[in-house]
């Protein structure tokens, strides 16, 4: 395998740590991949003490999980926008229980039978987004709670289970196909990623390229890859208000994001640098869009 395809070495144990840490060392050593870090960072930190989010923050993860969940489904072919997501979230009719702290609908489980596939799999993927959102450590907390992050494979499996749901519940997915990898070698390596101590935009990059190189579940392969690597950015302290809308880039420049990745899948350093920049600079993109989600919501309108 090469070098830069994976941060776990060929033939290395399942969740063995990584062993190909020089070459992703000097990766992140590159003028290149540190000047596109240094602008996610940047627009991280804007993010972060926006005042939008001293009381809004519960707001604004629950209107940054619909925008990121309009881009991924996008991504996987959909044509939907934020409007129509927020709308299905607000009609998602089978558990009207609230979001966090009340700030949107709660996702349910079923009363989508005849629904039209796409809008399934979008809201779907709302949900899994929301769920992830609402067991986000606190912002602004005096006094930070003792958390204990869910094991990777529970998290990848669940958020599986939610990207189908809507799908399952209208009879348009197999329930043996929920929750079950199409690609197991590939979702292996891309929990490698997500566990190693390679820098978490490093690792998040990894995620991102397995779950788009090839179908690792069915359906929602790209979708689960994103949500993936959110959650991770934000456990990891990246983004720890979680509200960057990370896929937005991607859904705005999908030709770009595509060569992006094929150039990542070349598997030499100048590919792999030019998806790990790529990555972050999206990043930034999504940090920018959060302080619009920041703006909207200190303003009392998300629309």
């Amino acid at each position: 395998m090469p070098t830069f395809l994976s941060l776990s070495a060929a033939g290395a144990p399942d969740g063995a740590p990584v062993e190909a840490v020089g070459p992703w060392a000097a990766l992140w050593g590159r003028g290149d991949v540190r000047d596109a870090v240094r602008e996610a960072q940047d627009a991280l930190a804007h993010l972060r003490f926006h005042e939008g989010l001293r009381r809004g923050w519960p707001e604004a993860r629950a209107e940054a999980a619909v925008r990121d969940a309009a881009a991924l489904a996008r991504l996987e072919g959909v044509r939907i926008s934020a409007d129509d997501v927020r709308d299905l979230s607000l009609r998602d009719s089978a558990g009207e229980g609230a979001g966090p702290r009340g700030a949107v609908v709660g996702p349910g489980t079923g009363g989508t039978r005849g629904a039209d596939p796409g809008r399934a799999l979008a809201l779907g993927i709302w949900r899994a987004q929301w769920r992830l959102a609402d067991g986000f450590a606190p912002l602004n907390a005096r006094q930070p709670a003792a958390r204990t992050s869910p094991p990777l494979p529970a998290v990848v499996s669940g958020i599986h289970r939610d990207v189908c749901s809507a799908l399952l519940a209208s009879g348009l997915v197999a329930p043996s196909s929920v929750a079950l990898p199409t690609d197991p070698a590939r979702l292996r390596r891309a929990l490698a990623a997500a566990a190693s101590p390679a820098p978490a935009i490093l690792a998040a990059a990894a995620v991102l390229a397995q779950f788009r190189a090839a179908e690792v579940f069915t359906p929602g392969s790209l979708a689960v890859g994103g949500i993936l690597a959110r959650w991770l950015l934000v456990e990891r302290g990246v983004d720890p208000t979680g509200v960057a809308v990370l896929s937005l880039a991607d859904a705005e420049d999908p030709a770009g994001a595509g060569s992006a990745l094929g150039a990542w899948m070349r598997g030499d350093e100048d590919g792999a640098a030019a998806w790990v920049a790529r990555v972050a600079r999206g990043l930034a993109r999504g940090a920018q869009e959060g302080e619009d989600v920041a703006l909207h919501v200190q303003a009392g309108r998300l629309r």
